[in-house]
This record gives C-alpha cells, structure tokens and sequence, in this order.
C-alpha cells in the first residue's frame, strides 16, 4: 500500500491539470467600481495567481501641442491636462512624473503608443503604476493598491478553482475568449477580465 505522501502526490497529479496557455499572462478587471476600482490577475503556469485590486481606468486621450488631454473626471468637471515631453525613444515625462516604456515601441512614428512604467505613491509607499496607450485614443490606467499577493488556481477540464487572498474560494466554469475571461467567484456572478 502507498504511503500518504505518495498518495497525496498522486491526488494532486490528477486534480491539477495544465492551464491552457492562453490562460498565461497579465489581466485586469472588465467591470469596474464608478470610482474606477478593479483588480489585476497574473496567471502562472505553476497554479499560482497573482492579485490585487486596484485602480483600473478604461477611457480615451488625445494630444495637444505638448498636453496629453484627457476626459474630465468628473461630469461636468474640465478636461485633465498634463504637460509631456519625450526626453528619449523610451522616456516620457508627463506633469511631475518621469515614465519608462516597458517593452519595444508598436509605431516609432508615434511614440506615446505602447505601455509605460512610472510610480505613484499609495499611503506613503511608491507603487508601480502603468500607462498602456493604444492607437485610436485608447488609454488605460493601472495602479495596484498593494504588491500583487499569490493565491492559487486549478484546472479540471472547462472547471477552474480560484483560491484569491482575502476572497472566499470559487469553483465553476472558466471561458477564455479571445482577449477575454470568465471565472467563476465566491459571489456566484463571475469575474471578467480582460487581457493587457
């Protein structure tokens, strides 16, 4: 007869399949608080998950002259305006705040197209913030409101358990379409994410 170990080894074989590999990678909220509060997901091959919450803003930019100009934040509030210089390829300085290009530029013909990397400061501590600009107007904010924490997943078929820190564990359907996923939540409501 096998040990418990080795039984327990053997258990854990069979319950935890291989993620599908477009499951792999970074994903941030697709519904929102009216505040702009979400979450962001990686998922990794090994079955851990990291979370947080965090501000998650989906809108649209353009640019002026030397201003990036966003919509107002606020209904009826003016439109927000930053002063940006390019101080290099992969260098951008927006009001106060220097930000780094995290990956290679998508069109050197127009350089604030891409993702950027900056900190912001959370409660006294420097976070790591991002900017993702897309083609079109397209803008995304993402500021995690703590380190990423790990907590776990599982995959058994088209069943996902989700096990997120500071959440009741989740079991059900998971779907990936396209740059889209469902999960199953404690709620019964589901997660949505989208990739980024």
């Amino acid at each position: 007869m096998a040990s418990p170990a080795v039984l327990a080894l053997m258990l854990s074989q069979l319950t935890f399949a291989d993620p599908p590999p477009e499951l792999l990678g970074r994903w941030r909220s697709l519904e929102t608080s009216k505040g702009g509060i979400g979450a962001v997901v990686i998922f990794r091959a090994n079955g851990v998950v990291d979370f947080s919450p965090g501000a998650v803003v989906d809108t649209t930019y353009r640019i002026e002259g030397k201003e990036l100009v966003f919509p107002p934040p606020t209904a009826n509030g003016p439109e927000l305006r930053q002063k940006m210089d390019f101080t290099g390829a992969d260098r951008l300085r927006l009001a106060e705040a220097n930000w780094t290009r995290a990956g290679a530029a998508p069109d050197p013909g127009n350089l604030i197209l891409g993702e950027w990397v900056g900190k912001r400061e959370m409660d006294g501590r420097p976070m790591e913030a991002r900017y993702l600009f897309y083609p079109g107007g397209k803008f995304l904010f993402l500021l995690p409101f703590r380190t990423p924490a790990p907590g776990r997943y599982s995959i058994q078929g088209s069943i996902m358990r989700l096990e997120l820190p500071g959440r009741k564990p989740a079991e059900g359907p998971f779907k990936i379409d396209g740059d889209m996923l469902s999960t199953p939540s404690a709620g019964g409501s589901g997660y949505r994410f989208k990739r980024y």
